[in-house]
């Protein structure tokens, strides 16, 4: 309902989206006395305008029928598009006979993922063991607010306390529950908020203040921003960034530049502060 409402779509037109003549079906889902069909829920994102992975959360590795509703087929209109057997889709979709090796191809062309995936989907369909990714395999955000999540007390970091604590020191709602949760689920960030860097950004800075770091410690485009920085003092102080001659590093005006900036910080860090004292 929230992301409904803050993408400015009514339910009738999110039940039209789905092919349905009544939003009724809509208000189910909102009161949580029915869920969508899992084929729908690419369109129910899509139409609120949030990643499906935000919006509907999954627990776990996806099997075979979690790679067809995410591509947004019925079982019927799978089968159909491949020219396969829909009693043999659905009979490795409950685990009971695996796929036929002529279809594996063209059912991971037409969920849109690799062929290793589709196997280890129907590994997972058939109960068998699916290695979890490894921590190497997670951005350097998850693993960065992981960590800081990890260094407080269980009442506090559930996603949706983080998300208000953030909210509130920022005066405005920059990031919500979900989108925590898939940050530290593994998400990348900029699928969490659908590729606007704008909302990405503020959101890293709101993270970073509520959890008292360097916006730096949170951003994995650090490295960017840095010489963004550095691109930015180059042109106000009419500098060249790079040294000449090809020898690359840091041009002699540069270092000159950022060695003042550092002087005079570490000057006005050591000066002595007035304030109120005892008549």
């Amino acid at each position: 309902m929230r992301a409904r409402r803050a993408a400015g779509v009514h339910r009738r037109e999110l039940a039209a989206a789905v092919g349905s003549k009544s939003q009724a079906i809509v208000a189910g889902w909102e009161t949580e006395k029915t869920f969508p069909p899992g084929e729908k829920l690419p369109t129910v994102a899509a139409v609120v305008r949030v990643d499906i992975d935000v919006l509907f959360p999954r627990e776990g590795p996806c099997d075979l029928a979690d790679l067809r509703c995410d591509a947004g087929y019925t079982q019927y209109a799978a089968a159909e598009e491949v020219g396969i057997s829909k009693y043999g889709l659905s009979r490795a979709e409950r685990g009971e006979r695996r796929l036929d090796d002529a279809w594996i191809g063209p059912l991971a062309q037409l969920y849109g993922v690799k062929k290793d995936q589709l196997l280890a989907a129907q590994r997972l369909a058939f109960g068998e063991a699916v290695p979890a990714p490894s921590s190497a395999d997670l951005p350097a955000l998850t693993l960065k607010l992981r960590a800081q999540v990890a260094g407080r007390p269980e009442s506090e970091s559930s996603p949706d306390l983080i998300a208000a604590g953030v909210n509130q020191e920022a005066g405005a709602e920059i990031i919500r529950g979900d989108q925590v949760d898939a940050l530290l689920r593994g998400m990348p960030a900029d699928r969490v908020f659908a590729g606007t860097q704008a909302a990405r950004a503020i959101a890293i800075t709101g993270l970073a203040s509520y959890f008292g770091v360097s916006e730096l410690h949170f951003d994995d485009h650090a490295e960017s921003r840095v010489l963004d920085d550095l691109r930015y003092l180059a042109s106000r102080y009419n500098i060249a960034l790079a040294a000449r001659g090809g020898e690359g590093g840091v041009s002699p005006a540069m270092i000159a530049v950022l060695s003042d900036l550092l002087n005079r910080e570490q000057t006005d860090l050591s000066a002595p502060r007035r304030g109120r004292g005892p008549a």
